[in-house]
């Protein structure tokens, strides 16, 4: 059988959308922007006006809409609608299959739902969200224009929805396992298990799509995905080691034991070396690893484009209540056009997002090499 031609543009939208949400998801702990992050990339991966997430309440028989972008004020949270089978969110929860519908005015399967016609949507794609042993609802993303729907636009949705489902048992067995303390560790390293599951299965997925494209640009997209992936992995490990009981973890000790497992991922020739004292605040520790894993990262790949040795140091200061964090390399320095060629990068907002969650604002030099520095509770 020959294989389907694909739209490099819309796959790689759709990979760039499902790899996000994975990594938000590894490290997010509140529900409801989880579900509300799933909606965004649901919208941005197909390219719709609207997109939302419907749980089942069983107590009532209803779908709630629990998430969802692009709706008035007073829909998400409160809409609600049975789970009808000649509803498109009602087959594809009752009967465990996608949904598509390109245009509710020529269609004549499905009732047209009041909430689309309210908000002028004439498409949508509904596919069931399952988590272990049950369908916890559905995911829909609808459009305001006749649209048809891909093998691989279904493939990318219900993915989408089997991750959002798994994210949101994992989150709600971490609040089960607050409220019961004897089970804590058996809780957390079930969850640990299945995200490094997850992270593995995602790895192979897009290893498996960049085989599918000629275009090199596309696959070195795709390669670069799956070693951020490998190396979240990495780093996950090394986070799963510290409890919620740990209150302070020693900067120097950390820092060494995270940069022996980076130096493993980093090109023969780069050496990787700490300058570490005082201690890291339990809340602190994850944001800074991975903040700490994505500059290593960036600075082996980028400081050293026509050199085959380098240096990279990460350093880490305590001072007061306060902190700093440095990665500093001595290669090449920053670009002339360095403010403009990363903006709006997945790297650079990974690190915004981690550094705001700790309160650290960051600067950036490019003297003698390049230094990204973040600070906290300190002054310049």
């Amino acid at each position: 059988m020959a294989m389907t031609e694909l739209d490099p543009v819309a796959l790689r939208r759709q990979l760039t959308a499902f790899a996000q949400f994975t990594t938000r998801a590894l490290g997010e702990t509140d529900i409801d922007s989880l579900m509300t992050d799933a909606c965004l990339r649901a919208r941005s991966g197909l390219n719709m006006s609207h997109a939302k997430l419907l749980e089942y309440l069983p107590a009532r028989d209803r779908m709630l809409l629990r998430a969802g972008v692009g709706w008035k004020p007073g829909y998400v949270g409160v809409y609600e609608v049975a789970p009808d089978l000649d509803s498109p969110i009602g087959h594809a929860f009752g009967l465990a299959d996608p949904v598509p519908v390109a245009d509710y005015n020529r269609e004549s399967v499905y009732r047209y739902p009041e909430i689309l016609k309210e908000h002028g949507c004439v498409s949508s794609l509904n596919v069931p969200v399952r988590t272990d042993g049950k369908l916890f609802g559905v995911l829909e993303v609808d459009h305001i224009s006749v649209r048809t729907y891909s093998p691989d636009d279904i493939s990318f949705l219900t993915g989408l929805g089997n991750t959002i489902g798994q994210a949101i048992e994992l989150r709600r067995a971490l609040l089960a396992m607050e409220k019961a303390l004897d089970e804590k560790q058996l809780l957390v390293r079930e969850m640990n298990h299945r995200i490094k599951n997850n992270l593995s299965l995602v790895a192979a997925m897009l290893s498996l799509q960049g085989k599918r494209f000629a275009d090199s640009s596309v696959r070195d997209e795709l390669n670069n995905a799956v070693a951020r992936i490998h190396n979240l992995a990495l780093v996950h490990d090394r986070l799963q080691l510290f409890s919620s009981s740990v209150r302070e973890v020693d900067a120097a000790a950390h820092f060494r034991d995270l940069c022996e497992m980076l130096r493993s991922l980093l090109p023969p020739g780069i050496e990787l070396t700490t300058s570490c004292t005082g201690n890291i605040t339990s809340d602190n520790v994850e944001s800074l690893t991975l903040v700490t894993n994505e500059l290593v990262t960036n600075a082996a790949k980028y400081a050293f484009p026509d050199r085959k040795t380098g240096r990279v140091v990460v350093g880490y200061r305590q001072e007061g209540a306060g902190w700093r964090l440095w990665v500093k390399d001595d290669g090449q320095g920053l670009p002339a056009d360095f403010a403009h060629r990363g903006e709006g990068s997945f790297g650079q907002q990974l690190i915004g997002i981690l550094a705001s969650r700790v309160g650290a604002e960051i600067s950036v030099s490019g003297e003698g090499g390049t230094t990204v520095h973040l600070s906290s509770g300190v002054k310049a």
